[in-house]
């Protein structure tokens, strides 16, 4: 597969995903035949909606009401250019499927982005995310992966919750729900020990935002660190 035309798809389809995220979170309606500015509520021409370049020659501004556009949407399109080539990858190494692990990364990618603005994320994607995932390695090691890292975290999430409960009664957990359903993914996919480093790896790179911020979205750290401890590992192996 032709490695430009690889990143162009990426690019629309992150631009896509980062579209219906940003919808999902203000409320809009997903679907609407044109993409419009929030603000203004006025239509996008073609020009105003080429992923990356539209935001800088925009300077980072709506065309017409003149309101910033979200900086994180800029970020998130430079990201979104890797997905597809890292998917293909990833795939050939691992020996996976090419396209249910693409549909992976962009609910990954969809998930973070979603915990980004909301601290919360929708249980349908987050379910879908799982399938999808089993999709991707199908096979007993996935159940047995995934059990193991969901019950492996369940217990830690309760015993953080114990030692907190010993100091205070008001008991904020380090880990949601969302956290361990991703990571028994990301486990069922790739195994235990690889998950265990992912997560360890984004709690680590995740700590210096604790002493700025009381509530951080974890998803986007395990999402990032998923990618970099794959790298890692076939840079080095």
């Amino acid at each position: 597969m032709n490695l430009a035309f690889l990143f162009v798809l990426s690019l629309i389809f992150s631009s896509f995903f980062i579209c219906l995220t940003s919808r999902f979170c203000e409320n809009k309606p997903l679907f609407s035949i044109r993409s419009y500015c929030f603000y203004c509520n006025h239509k996008l021409s073609f020009f105003t909606l080429i992923p990356i370049f539209s935001y800088i020659f925009l300077k980072g501004k709506c065309k017409y009401c003149l309101k910033g556009i979200p900086k994180i949407n800029f970020l998130a399109e430079i990201i979104g250019v890797f997905l597809l080539p890292f998917s293909l990858y990833a795939s050939k190494i691992a020996n996976f499927s090419f396209i249910f692990f693409s549909l992976f990364l962009f609910m990954l990618f969809s998930l973070s982005l979603i915990d980004l603005k909301l601290k919360a994320v929708p249980n349908l994607i987050l379910w879908l995310s799982f399938i999808i995932a089993f999709c991707v390695n199908y096979d007993i090691d996935f159940i047995f992966n995934a059990c193991l890292c969901a019950g492996f975290l369940f217990l830690l999430k309760n015993f953080i919750s114990f030692l907190k409960s010993i100091k205070s009664k008001d008991i904020q957990e380090n880990l949601g729900d969302a956290d361990i359903i991703i990571m028994a993914s990301i486990s069922g996919i790739f195994g235990f020990k690889f998950a265990f480093w992912v997560l360890f790896l984004a709690c680590v790179l995740a700590l210096p935002f604790f002493f700025f911020v009381k509530k951080i979205a974890f998803l986007p750290f395990i999402s990032l660190n998923l990618i970099v401890y794959f790298l890692f590992l076939e840079i080095y192996k």
